[in-house]
């Protein structure tokens, strides 16, 4: 969801007539398949005066790649990309290039090269595709542009071609320039999967429209220059190292890239910076703090049915006003109707956009003098609002904050209630559009800091267990209850209250199957599965018995059990390749497990220390990750406790090793099995 249809205010001249019009903000949105974003395609080949014609990289021979890449499976020699904005008629349009060549060196490389896939949409037309395969022994194939397809896959239309003839040690080159709307804002991702040895962005304007740029994750800065009547601003990367995708790491966001932003145009003499951050900012509050009178009269009407008041506990006026909306009116961002953010129209047929929601929860919280400001922020896994670099696309995402209770919610995802937001916007800039008056006007400025999550002791997941062996020393019984709370809480509580009995079915089949390894239930039950349970961070519990034969095995007259297991499988770091890049948790939290095993007679442990593992990280003489496990003994009872850790969100590369210790402690503990032998 974008927070603006059309932006009037500083963008006149912006065509070459000079027109002072309002432009639809299509705020360009990448999609990424194979390394490519495309428009619509109904004509290749056009000629379009102005703009700079694409041509093949250099020669068609096989190019010389350093044997330090030997062991890749593919390298890009080059991508270049370029958007030009061009003056047409009374518009202002854009066409972009993108263009690559890549050396294949095995199978894996051919896998992911031989065939092409070009998402298309309606607001643009392709002016070119090429494509060749360039073969060691000096052939060329080229692309025949009777072989691109179509295919369409829930309801998105592709144009797809195959890259004949692919082996190893030969190179795929293509390129294509797609029309498209203009927009003001718009990134590239620089950093693939494979090395890349160069890499260039190229922003092309008329002079009098100035475009910045800022390069993410060690980017170089960029040059602007001007050669004639155009403006361009070129950033160049050469050397760009492969990124695989990391355990615990935020990939996407990690990646180097170049975005960008129209930030002046010197026709307009005085209009100053265009697109602030106050610029959002008074647009988001005109859109969900405006109403008429009509609407909150209506308003006033759900209010008064609810028997919402104000009496001082905001939170209880919050969390109340929260369940009824996510209960009662269904919310979707892909509705087209323009009544669809209309609150007379929302409330009487409980259906709403996003943006129609965020009004509505805007509307009530003014008519109930709840202070509330709207916030837009990004995901801390991509892309997230900049302070210093104003590019809107940034903002996707709806949060409502509330200054006394300095707490947040997210008005247009059903699975989370007060004070849970999405845990990925946590952590991440948001735009506070906190509201001023300007004279008898009301208005909004912006300011942006990072978003505030709950600590850590408000998320865990539990276990309480007490086992025992049967009669027959076979079989463990698990007397367990698993206890959700928090961030942790949010799949299971959502799963039991939206989704069919079937797969109610299937996620409590694997719930009990976690800490068990068996699937022989005597009996289980679930405890506050209810959306209103996050209110008082009530865990959403299971309690079940379980006879577990899977944990219990005899090696002669020894009796091992499983002891490791209760807690379930845990993931295990280890990787070949140094790591990368830093270390993200999605949300802080601990985990406590007790576990109490009753010895059967005649029977000892042989190695209780097992159970003793101790790996704790601090910084300034405070725990900020550990996984400790500890046991004591009274008479025949193991009594085991063990609790894991992570208290921030984020941990940085140099911590790498320490993190990576942690981890597999748990993935060491997993392993415990207890040895009995007889007295």
């Amino acid at each position: 969801m974008k927070y603006w249809n059309t932006f009037s205010p500083c963008i006149k001249n912006l065509s070459v007539c000079q027109k002072n019009s309002a432009y639809m903000l299509n705020v360009y949105k990448q999609i990424i398949t194979a390394c490519f974003l495309v428009c619509s395609v109904p004509a290749f080949t056009q000629t379009v005066p102005g703009i700079e014609q694409e041509q093949w990289g250099g020669e068609a021979i096989i190019q010389t790649v350093d044997t330090k890449y030997s062991n890749e499976s593919a390298v890009i020699l080059f991508e270049k990309r370029r958007i030009e904005f061009v003056d047409e008629k009374e518009d202002l349009v854009a066409y972009k290039t993108f263009h690559t060549r890549i050396h294949i060196n095995d199978d894996k490389g051919i896998e992911s090269y031989n065939k092409i896939y070009l998402p298309v949409s309606d607001n643009g037309d392709i002016v070119d595709i090429k494509a060749r395969t360039i073969l060691p022994g000096g052939n060329v194939i080229t692309l025949d542009k009777k072989n691109i397809k179509d295919l369409k896959e829930d309801d998105q239309l592709y144009k797809i071609f195959a890259m004949e003839g692919l082996v190893k040690g030969c190179e795929v080159e293509y390129y294509y320039t797609y029309k498209t709307d203009a927009s003001f804002f718009g990134r590239d991702v620089l950093q693939r999967s494979f090395p890349v040895l160069d890499a260039q962005v190229e922003v092309v304007s008329p002079t009098r429209l100035i475009f910045e740029t800022k390069g993410y994750n060690q980017v170089n800065a960029s040059v602007d220059t001007i050669l004639g009547t155009k403006r361009f601003v070129t950033t160049r990367q050469q050397n760009i190292p492969g990124a695989q995708d990391e355990k615990y790491s935020t990939y996407t966001a990690n990646l180097k890239r170049v975005e960008y932003k129209l930030s002046y145009n010197t026709s307009n003499k005085g209009s100053g910076r265009l697109f602030t951050w106050n610029e959002l900012a008074k647009r988001a509050y005109s859109i969900y703090a405006t109403y008429s009178e009509k609407e909150l009269k209506k308003v006033d009407g759900l209010i008064n049915s609810n028997g919402w008041k104000n009496s001082g506990n905001e939170a209880s006026v919050v969390i109340a006003v929260e369940n009824y909306l996510k209960k009662n009116i269904s919310t979707r961002e892909d509705i087209g109707d323009a009544n669809a953010e209309n609150l007379e129209w929302v409330i009487k047929n409980k259906i709403s956009s996003h943006r129609g929601i965020v009004r509505l929860y805007g509307a009530i919280f003014k008519q109930l003098a709840v202070n509330h400001e709207f916030v837009l922020c990004g995901s801390r896994d991509d892309f997230a609002a900049d302070k210093s670099f104003e590019n809107w696309n940034n903002c996707d995402n709806q949060v409502i904050y509330f200054p006394k209770l300095k707490k947040f919610i997210a008005p247009t995802l059903i699975e989370f209630r007060y004070p849970l937001i999405h845990p990925l916007w946590v952590a991440s800039n948001g735009v506070f559009c906190k509201g001023t008056m300007i004279g008898n006007f009301a208005t909004a400025i912006a300011d942006i800091r990072p978003i505030q999550g709950e600590d850590y002791v408000q998320s865990g997941n539990n276990i309480e267990a007490k086992i025992k062996l049967n009669k027959t020393l076979d079989t463990l019984i698990v007397n367990s209850r698993q206890l959700y709370s928090g961030y942790s809480s949010v799949y299971y509580r959502t799963s039991f209250n939206f989704t069919s009995e079937d797969r109610q079915k299937q996620i409590l089949k694997e719930l009990v199957k976690f800490g068990t390894s068996s699937e022989q239930v005597v009996s289980s039950k679930i405890e506050n599965k209810e959306m209103e349970n996050f209110q008082d961070n009530k865990p959403f519990i299971l309690d079940m018995v379980v006879n577990a034969s899977e944990l219990v095995e005899k090696a002669g007259n020894k009796i091992l059990v499983k002891v490791g297991e209760i807690i379930g499988p845990q993931a295990e770091m280890y990787q070949e390749k140094p790591r990368q890049f830093d270390m993200d948790v999605n949300y802080p939290h601990a985990l406590e497990r007790t576990i109490e095993f009753t010895i059967p007679e005649g029977y000892k442990v042989k190695n209780l220390n097992d159970l003793v593992i101790n790996k704790v990280y601090k910084e300034n003489d405070e725990v900020t990750m550990g996984f400790e496990s500890s046991y004591t003994q009274e008479g025949n009872i193991i009594k085991v406790h063990v609790m894991e850790q992570y208290r921030k969100i984020h941990y940085p590369l140099a911590q790498y090793e320490d993190f990576k210790k942690i981890i597999n402690a748990s993935a060491d503990f997993n392993k415990v099995t207890l040895v009995l032998e007889a007295n």
